[in-house]
């Protein structure tokens, strides 16, 4: 009985170092592989016709980010917003790849016209295609559209790149562009709605990174009861490139003809498509991701899944929908529950071991923050969390003796960990 028992404490014993290590690794892993300081991240707001006197002059602006403390990524987010948006509209998504050592641009670009509205009952099969050519080139291709060569995403990237890098210099935002040649293969371009249409259209004739589809690809034709036929082209981009987040409750396109288009563009080949809400990181590896969640306001759904006034955040100010992207732009996920990769420090613990109560004390602390408890088994014994004071007493309550593993997770995404022991 004694050996048993002795066996079994010793069994208890391992399993907590290897919770312990686990953990430790985990978090270590991720802070050599980033050890960005949000703080300091840069935001540049920038007018386009700033970049190049023959862009029309608009009130709203490119916005561009870059942290210099990050682990330099050598990869460049392009990010484009829906019909009728702004690039202040969407900054959680641009942040989090510029937190990670992306530099990251999102184009003020011609907009003013949706795509399903110009082409949704035309009977040129090209419609759809030529539309958004025009908008990314500047050539004339449609008749639904007016954009010229200045105009252009390809020409307002590269002079708010030649922008950047003139105005910069250390920020070696020239990585991405020789002359006036932009650097397609060293790029990830992403888009909301008709932004991600143009994404995947950017992608026929270049070799990008990753395509990263919000909403969307939604060119779905009426007249023909199919997707647009550009959905079917051959790309330059890896078939493996394409991402799609989409809203089975999408109020504004149908998400079975989105789905339709994801069909086309062979991102099946990479598995079934996997529901979010209920799906951990890495998703299976799936390039198809849903959700089902439902908000208020006309638009809602549709926008979701990536607009800063739509998507959902938790108690912490986390985005809900952080590991998506993350998955989405290629960014290792930290452990369940861990928002970022930077140790909280000055937390003190008091008197440790514990008898009856102890004090969780976290020095400097501006931003809400959570204490979790977990037993040997990784078990949650006890959990606050909305805290706002820099000390908490927390009580052994029915705890019995014994060794445990604490977290403490600050709202702006910093951890520490350690053992408690109670007698």
């Amino acid at each position: 009985m004694r050996l048993s028992t002795r066996c079994h404490q010793c069994k208890n014993e391992m399993i907590m170092k290897y919770i312990l290590t686990a953990f430790v690794v985990s978090v270590s892993l991720l802070l050599k592989a980033q050890s960005c300081n949000p703080d300091s991240l840069k935001n540049y707001q920038i007018r386009a016709s700033d970049t190049d006197p023959n862009i029309s002059w608009k009130l709203n602006k490119h916005y561009a980010w870059f942290n210099p403390t990050c682990l330099f990524q050598n990869t460049l987010l392009v990010h484009l917003v829906g019909s009728y948006d702004n690039p202040q509209s969407t900054t959680l998504f641009p942040e989090l790849a510029a937190n990670n050592g992306f530099h990251v641009v999102s184009l003020k670009y011609p907009n003013s016209t949706a795509a399903q509205t110009a082409c949704g009952n035309s009977s040129d099969p090209d419609c759809y295609l030529n539309f958004r050519k025009e908008i990314i080139e500047g050539i004339d291709y449609s008749i639904e559209t007016t954009v010229d060569s200045s105009n252009s995403i390809s020409n307002r990237l590269i002079k708010l790149l030649q922008y950047l890098d003139s105005n910069y210099p250390s920020e070696n935002w020239s990585n991405y562009f020789s002359a006036n040649v932009i650097d397609w293969s060293k790029i990830i371009v992403s888009g909301h709605s008709q932004g991600g249409g143009h994404a995947a259209v950017i992608a026929i004739s270049k070799p990008v990174k990753r395509v990263l589809m919000f909403a969307s690809p939604n060119d779905y034709s009426t007249f023909f009861n199919a997707p647009a036929s550009w959905t079917s082209s051959p790309h330059t981009a890896q078939d493996s490139a394409y991402y799609g987040f989409n809203n089975l409750n999408d109020d504004v396109v149908d998400f079975s003809e989105q789905f339709q288009s994801w069909n086309n563009l062979g991102m099946p080949s990479f598995g079934d498509s996997i529901y979010v809400d209920n799906t951990t990181y890495p998703y299976f590896n799936s390039r198809q991701l849903y959700t089902r969640y439902d908000t208020s306001g006309i638009g809602g759904n549709h926008s979701v899944m990536i607009l800063d006034s739509k998507t959902p955040i938790d108690g912490f100010g986390i985005p809900k929908f952080e590991p998506v992207w993350k998955y989405m732009l290629g960014i290792p996920s930290a452990p369940s529950g861990i928002h970022s990769n930077i140790l909280v420090q000055g937390v003190k613990i008091f008197p440790n071991p514990m008898s009856d109560f102890s004090t969780v004390e976290v020095n400097n602390m501006r931003v809400k923050w959570s204490w979790t408890l977990f037993n040997s088994l990784g078990q949650t014994l006890q959990y606050k969390d909305n805290i706002i004071n820099s000390q908490i007493a927390i009580r052994k309550d029915d705890l019995t003796s014994g060794v445990y593993l604490y977290r403490v997770l600050t709202a702006d995404g910093r951890v520490a960990s350690g053992k408690l022991t109670i007698e």
